[in-house]
């Protein structure tokens, strides 16, 4: 399996947050089931109004009515790592739109299918690798 490190991640953001507007129902809610952990077993958080992260609900109205919702996010670089872990831990509990919308953001950040193992990735934090490093 391959191991995907938040420096990797972040040498692909070339310094910038990332931008995303989701429309799928299921995506969104595996986005906000990600970030509405908080603070998690690794003392990480992927929402930090101090890094200027946002995940902002955006209606479209038609006739004065809600026709459709949207999650507008923007996400630091230092948050997104975090959050692309637990969309990958939430992949292993065989949530499906986390998959895949975890499959297109690292294909958008220029993730090959071989770097990816073709499926076959884990995302590890920081204090994982310094524990596997140690073993």
């Amino acid at each position: 399996m391959a191991v995907i490190t938040y420096a990797q991640i972040r040498a692909k953001m070339d310094g910038e947050a990332y931008p995303m507007t989701l429309a799928d129902e299921d995506e969104v809610a595996a986005v906000v089931e990600a970030v509405n952990q908080g603070i998690d077993s690794h003392l990480e958080i992927c929402n930090s109004p101090e890094r200027e992260d946002s995940y902002e609900p955006v209606d479209t109205l038609v006739g004065g009515k809600v026709f459709a919702r949207k999650l507008s996010c923007v996400v630091s670089e230092e948050s997104f790592p975090t959050l692309l872990r637990r969309l990958c831990e939430l992949r292993d509990k065989e949530n499906e739109a986390a998959e895949s919308l975890l499959g297109c953001i690292l294909d958008s950040l220029g993730f090959t299918d071989e770097e990816l193992c073709y499926g076959g990735f884990d995302i590890v934090a920081p204090v994982d690798e310094e524990e596997e490093s140690n073993v």
